[in-house]
């Protein structure tokens, strides 16, 4: 009876992937989606991964030839999955339904019921996010001919040599690491081609050693998914557009060399390489450079000048309260040695960055730079409000009328400070800054917890919440 349902399944799954032509045009192997369409194509395919683009978004310019990459590997596969993408610009009732923000916005449809992707860019990260998702958290191979298969199928690839008494752990471990296929064995002929004895557990990678052996305890599931992930990056990695969301995500400290392409950087580099060779993975070393937006970005978010090239950066927990960490001096291979010995050792301090300090203060708003943030927003006889901004932000530079008609109408507020700063060049330790603008508000009585401002961006907006909020309230409706 069984092999009678699995039959109609997979005739089912080949008509619709006939029937897909008919309805649903394509673009280098990715369903092209519209109002009309969507609903028939969540109810036509079990699993299908769904990008809202936006055709003039960079990040989908970016993004396009990796899921592209993604959408012909998985229709190679066995498996009954598809990749669709919906223009969220023309098709606004759907970015609308599905609570599209931002661009590329990506949900995965399992029978017809969506969750979020929370996978990586690149094409083998799409895949096996979805794979994983479309099956068990790891799969039997069961003859040498299947392992061979798997393993040439999967970029990345954790094999297990164990029997069901000890795949518990394992098996715990493949449901947290997303991005990187497991499988396990019963079968000693299949331990015996990777020259293996049960149990035990070996992790298949395409860089620097190729695999590596697990020395820990396989009953430990925190252990195995450390193991799996401090190889499943090179043992120096290139920070690019495509890479950087994987590595921030890591969760090891992020040791960053930023070089340019002439002498002075291929020795940096040279240094770095022979370094990250006795960091044992405990770090995740990465490489950028100094010319694409990318790189740009990086350094105004970890604070490096130009000038400074060649320079290192070691950066912990990067998309939370970030602290960053300078190399100072030259780069060789004792003093990134040396730095990370330091660093783990807690003998370094953070580096907070901050510009000159202001000789005047000519508009209504205060320019705070990182070296007067203390003194300026920690004064108890100030309510003062803040405004973290970045030059090349472009919802700051809408603000900025806004926010200076707003300090004008206060000026005549003694106990009201509205204030500015750059927080690309300047560091405020304990203030986690997650986009711009950011605005926070340190009440006159209460310094150590800063509100978030939640209201409208319009002068009047500001002015009542402000006056809700103040330790001193000031009678905004008199101003």
């Amino acid at each position: 009876m069984r092999w009678i349902v699995q039959l109609v399944y997979w005739s089912l799954f080949l008509w619709a992937l006939a029937e897909d032509a008919a309805e649903f045009p394509e673009e280098d192997g990715v369903l092209v989606l519209t109002e009309k369409t969507f609903e028939v194509a969540i109810k036509s395919h079990p699993y299908i991964l769904v990008q809202f683009f936006a055709p003039w978004c960079g990040h989908c310019k970016q993004f396009a030839p990796e899921y592209a990459a993604a959408a012909k590997q998985l229709k190679q596969t066995n498996q009954p999955i598809r990749l669709a993408k919906v223009d969220a610009t023309a098709e606004l009732k759907l970015a609308e339904e599905y609570g599209v923000r931002g661009y590329p916005t990506i949900r995965l449809f399992i029978d017809g019921r969506d969750q979020e992707y929370t996978g990586g860019r690149t094409e083998q990260s799409i895949v096996t996010w979805v794979l994983k998702k479309a099956g068990p958290p790891a799969v039997e191979l069961e003859t040498i001919e299947a392992a061979a298969a798997f393993e040439k199928e999967n970029r990345l690839a954790v094999l297990c040599f164990c029997d069901a008494a000890v795949r518990s752990a394992f098996e715990r471990a493949a449901r947290q690491v997303e991005d990187v296929m497991f499988a396990y064995s019963t079968v000693p002929e299949v331990a015996s081609k990777y020259e293996a004895t049960a149990p035990s557990l070996k992790m298949f990678f395409p860089h620097d050693e190729q695999s590596a052996a697990f020395t820990g305890d396989l009953n430990n599931a925190e252990e195995i998914e450390s193991f799996v992930k401090a190889y499943r990056h090179p043992m120096v990695a290139d920070f690019s557009g495509e890479t950087a969301a994987d590595l921030f995500s890591d969760g090891r400290p992020i040791l960053f060399l930023f070089r340019d392409k002439d002498g002075k950087g291929e020795a940096a580099e040279q240094a770095l390489r022979a370094a990250a060779k006795q960091m044992s993975r405990k770090i995740l070393v990465a490489l950028a450079g100094s010319s694409e937006p990318m790189d740009q970005r990086l350094m105004d978010y970890v604070s490096v000048d130009v000038e400074e090239l060649p320079t290192a950066r070691l950066v912990i927990e990067p998309q939370g309260a970030m602290a960053k960490y300078r190399l100072e001096g030259d780069v060789t291979e004792a003093s990134l040695v040396s730095f990370v010995q330091d660093f783990e050792a807690g003998r370094l301090k953070k580096y907070l960055q901050s510009e000159p300090v202001p000789t005047s203060q000519p508009g209504p708003v205060h320019t705070l730079v990182g070296s007067t943030f203390e003194a300026i927003v920690k004064d108890p006889a100030k309510d003062v409000l803040v405004e973290f901004y970045a030059p090349w932000c472009g919802h700051c530079k809408k603000l900025e009328p806004v926010y200076a008609s707003v300090a004008k109408r206060l000026e005549s507020v003694p106990s009201i400070v509205i204030a500015k700063i750059d927080a690309t060049a300047n560091d405020v330790d304990g203030v986690d800054i997650e986009g711009f603008p950011t605005i926070k508000f340190w009440r006159a009585d209460n310094k150590e917890e800063p509100l978030d401002y939640d209201g409208d961006r319009d002068v009047d907006s500001f002015l009542a919440w402000l006056d809700d909020k103040a330790a001193r309230p000031f009678g905004h409706s008199e101003l």
